[in-house]
């Protein structure tokens, strides 16, 4: 006869072994979401890769300890993306034949139908062809390969607004006077129009919004993407046809869909609970074990009656130390500084988060192109109308020679475009950008240092920027008290426009701080050796990058180009609260000191690093004009929508080229 100890024993035997089950399977879960989160362009890896939930393997920066004796951390990086892009360049596609089998190598699928006609299109117009410049595609549509493909495209035709292609021809019913519509509609029109290009039947749901549009927890796309199959059929079992859209309308009866956009406030019945921070939503779309998810959103932030707590003040809010996951405080890993998950203090630092204008977001897959998303955003990237614009533009007047421009950064932007400008300015980043560079502004924070109280030690005038208390940044200039002087001396930055009415309360609280310049002239910009390229929609990075000047860039949005670029070669990379703006700077010009070269107009001396800035100014014009022209815009929509367009057609397991396997 069994005793209830036994009974009792066996119990906990049990008990022990869902408890170490459970805990197994969270450490997994964990694990993945950690390694996840790491993945992207680093000194290890060499890659500006876009983040997925595909990649599994931890991809680890250069440690501090890897940084070479007395060497500059800005040396290092620099050497390291020369290498990085040597390796990208000995990379590059020469035949059709090579671009299919690198396509099957790294995508696990055939090429999509009409890939030789999309090869011979990018060949024509000279493109540079490298299969990693596509990866964002890969990225974007990867997990709607587990959703069903006739759902998606009765989402997609039902959806407004959107750009339909039936037979070749460019359609768009509605939104027509939207200045992003148009820009689509003549970009794709210029795509159907060119005779080697004949693009299948679809429908292209846009987000026509400023701000993304699409954040889906973590969870369902993990779940959507470990149920996607990676399939290459035989040769003989493909099939060379797209399915057309002649039947749509016979598809669309009794299908009722509309997808549920989540705004500024919690709707009824917990319309009490106030407004819906968009952090609430970017939150859950981080993997877990990231800073995001464990950490919490800052309600108070948003409080009606402006009980924002101290801890949670803009000032507050701002760094301390040199940024985590940095060599010395400089940008390591483009892809992690981007990477809004792993900076929870961004959503009191930067006004997508703080004040998006026109929120409206998603949380349910479904196809949806737009030209802006975060890292864990579920947009399908185009290029947008700023690019499209730029890469118009005409650039003779950056025909200055190196030797004759200033040792100078020059910025223009209006002020942030965010809601209630009046509450919320002190966290917006063009006026963080300016109070930075503002002389005033520089020398009340250096007093603040030795002056100032925990909360508010190396603070700024605007309360909006914060100078670190123990120089970790080993600036010269901070050391000798001259930091303000120092800013004045090459820093040309102003807000174009307050954004605010004159009669405005709000504009009498901006002007205590800022003013508005007259227009400067092309030609002052032009003499600048520097510029700056942040979130805002009149600082398109491709129109620097254009120009002949070093650009410094933050940005906490995926581009379509971003595999294009390596970072310390043809940008400056900047982490999103600019704490490392003053060292960037003191490093390329120096800083004013007695054994250095003079900081001003034409000196015959040239700055320490001069030909360091030079040489990221010649590279990215250079690069710029090889595979960020127009030409490469179209050949990336052409290569996604062939890619859309099968994920989206029933057949899609048996639609590939297979023309080269004879």
């Amino acid at each position: 006869m069994r005793t209830p100890s036994f009974w009792r024993a066996l119990w906990y035997l049990v008990l022990l072994a869902a408890l170490t089950l459970v805990t197994v399977l969270y450490t997994l879960t964990w694990a993945r979401g950690t390694a996840f989160k790491h993945h992207g362009w680093s000194l290890g890896d060499g890659w500006n890769t876009p983040l997925s939930h595909e990649d599994k393997t931890i991809v680890v920066g250069v440690a501090d300890a890897e940084l070479p004796a007395g060497m500059h951390p800005i040396e290092h990086l620099m050497n390291v993306a020369t290498k990085q892009f040597e390796k990208m360049q000995k990379n590059q596609i020469r035949s059709l034949e090579q671009a299919a089998a690198q396509y099957r190598k790294l995508r696990g699928r055939h090429p999509p139908l009409a890939f030789d006609a999309w090869y011979e299109y990018a060949a024509s117009h000279n493109a540079v062809v490298n299969e990693r410049f596509w990866d964002q595609i890969y990225h974007d549509l990867a997990p709607f390969w587990s959703l069903d493909p006739t759902t998606l495209r009765k989402q997609a035709h039902v959806f407004s607004p959107k750009i339909s292609i039936r037979k070749g021809k460019i359609e768009a019913k509605s939104y027509s006077n939207n200045g992003k519509m148009a820009m689509w509609i003549d970009m794709l029109t210029t795509l159907a129009n060119d005779p080697k290009v004949d693009l299948p039947d679809m429908d292209i749901p846009l987000n026509i919004n400023a701000e993304p549009a699409m954040l889906v927890p973590w969870e369902a796309i993990d779940t959507a993407l470990s149920m996607s199959r990676k399939i290459m059929p035989e040769a003989k079992d493909t099939t060379g046809k797209f399915t057309s859209l002649d039947d749509i309308e016979d598809l669309m009866k009794q299908f009722d869909w509309k997808p549920e956009w989540l705004g500024p406030r919690l709707t009824h019945p917990a319309s009490h609970l106030g407004p819906r921070p968009l952090w609430s939503l970017v939150r859950p779309a981080c993997p877990p074990g990231s800073t995001a998810r464990l950490g919490k959103v800052y309600n108070d932030i948003w409080d009606s009656e402006g009980g924002t707590r101290e801890e949670h003040s803009a000032a507050a809010l701002l760094l301390h130390d040199l940024p985590d996951g940095t060599l010395k405080g400089y940008v390591k890993n483009w892809t992690n500084t981007v990477d809004i998950c792993e900076e929870p203090n961004l959503q009191g630092l930067h006004s997508a988060f703080v004040a998006p204008v026109e929120m409206g977001v998603a949380t349910k897959l479904f196809p949806l192109f737009g030209d802006t998303k975060f890292a864990v955003g579920n947009e399908i990237l185009l290029p947008g109308a700023a690019d499209w614009n730029a890469s118009a533009l005409s650039t003779e007047f950056t025909a200055l020679a190196w030797e004759k421009r200033e040792d100078k950064l020059f910025w223009r932007g209006p002020a942030t475009a965010g809601r209630d400008p009046k509450r919320y300015w002190q966290r917006f980043q063009s006026e963080r950008l300016v109070s930075m560079m503002n002389a005033t502004h520089v020398e009340i924070a250096e007093a603040s240092i030795h002056t100032g109280n925990e909360s508010t030690v190396g603070v700024g005038y605007a309360k909006n920027f914060r100078l670190l208390p123990a120089n970790e940044y080993h600036l010269k200039t901070q050391t000798g008290g001259r930091l303000a002087e120092w800013v004045h001396s090459w820093a040309d930055t102003a807000l174009s426009d307050l954004g605010c009415e004159e009669k405005d309360k709000a504009c009498d609280l901006v002007q205590e701080y800022f003013s508005a310049p007259p227009p400067s002239p092309s030609s002052k910009s032009s003499t600048a050796k520097f510029a700056v390229s942040i979130d805002s929609p009149s600082n398109p990075l491709i129109t620097h990058l254009r120009q002949t000047r070093a650009t410094l860039h933050a940005s906490i949005y995926r581009n379509w180009f971003d595999t294009r670029l390596v970072p310390w070669l043809h940008f400056i990379p900047m982490d999103n609260t600019f704490v490392d703006l003053y060292g960037i700077i003191e490093y390329f010009i120096g800083s004013g000191s007695g054994n250095e070269p003079h900081v001003g107009h034409h000196s015959l001396k040239r700055a320490p690093n001069d030909d360091a800035a030079q040489h990221i100014a010649a590279a990215s014009k250079s690069w710029a004009e090889k595979a960020l022209r127009r030409e490469d815009m179209l050949i990336y929509v052409y290569r996604l929508l062939l890619e859309y367009a099968r994920v989206v057609d029933a057949k899609r397991d048996r639609l590939g080229w297979v023309g080269d396997l004879g």
